[in-house]
């Protein structure tokens, strides 16, 4: 491994310390189907903890379900500075990186900004159809209340924005200028849903090998105030992830 990967890598590790550990995030998912009906809602504290002066993180999930039932999920421990995800920036993103034949496909993409996140889960089946999508909505301190179903969203206005691109071996670009387009515009036939919190999606309805893609999750946070984080794939393999912020220019 070269220095400069080495370095990489080392940046991409404290960023999943400085954005995401040592930190009790509350969650409310609510997992949909692929046509955007409510299938569970749920309550999730995530747990992100840095022990051994920065060298370990160890991660704890628990879950409160409708019925009232509890239970508890570890993961890892993650060891410096390895771990599955793209930290870039106050983002994350992790999951499958390659569409295989006979395989489930799937990842999840975050942001944070401030003491709250906005993350989804999309899944596609053995068979590259779209499944399940998992929207969660996190604070440091309460649960975010129950989602409604998926609604209409147009956003008008000047938007100007910069975009970062890391590649799966943690090499990061560049700030540039971004030009903005609606979501309904970065791809055709695509799936988009606009959910609550202002956490919008879009995504392929079906992904097969050797196909070229992309997946994006957008956050408003504020009505002036938007990020997303891109997925890129190109013959069915991440190529890059992407971070856009954009800003609501003043007249």
């Amino acid at each position: 491994m070269s220095t400069e990967t080495t370095v990489a890598q080392l940046q991409n590790w404290n960023n999943f310390c400085q954005y995401h550990a040592n930190n009790d995030w509350y969650g409310t998912w609510t997992r949909y189907s692929a046509d955007g009906q409510i299938l569970e809602t749920f309550h999730c504290i995530r747990s992100f903890y840095v022990i051994d002066n920065g060298n370990e993180i160890h991660h704890q999930n628990y879950y409160t379900y409708a019925d009232g039932t509890k239970e508890t999920k570890t993961f890892g421990p993650y060891k410096k500075p390895i771990t599955r995800g793209l930290f870039l920036d106050n983002t994350f993103s992790w999951g499958s990186t390659k569409v295989e034949s006979g395989s489930n496909f799937g990842f999840e993409t975050g942001l944070r900004y401030e003491d709250k996140r906005a993350s989804v889960f999309i899944g596609w089946d053995d068979a590259g159809n779209l499944e399940r999508i998992t929207v969660i909505p996190e604070t440091l301190t309460i649960f975010p209340e129950n989602a409604s179903p998926p609604s209409a969203k147009e956003l008008s206005g000047n938007w100007v924005g910069t975009a970062k691109n890391m590649t799966p071996n943690w090499m990061v670009s560049s700030p540039v200028p971004a030009s903005w387009k609606p979501l309904e515009n970065l791809a055709d036939d695509y799936q988009i849903f606009h959910f609550s919190d202002g956490i919008s999606i879009s995504c392929p309805r079906k992904v097969a090998i050797g196909q070229s893609f992309l997946a994006a999750i957008e956050w408003q946070i504020y009505h002036n105030l938007l990020q997303r984080g891109i997925r890129n794939y190109k013959d069915s393999s991440l190529t890059n992830f992407t971070l856009q912020t954009f800003s609501l220019a003043t007249e």
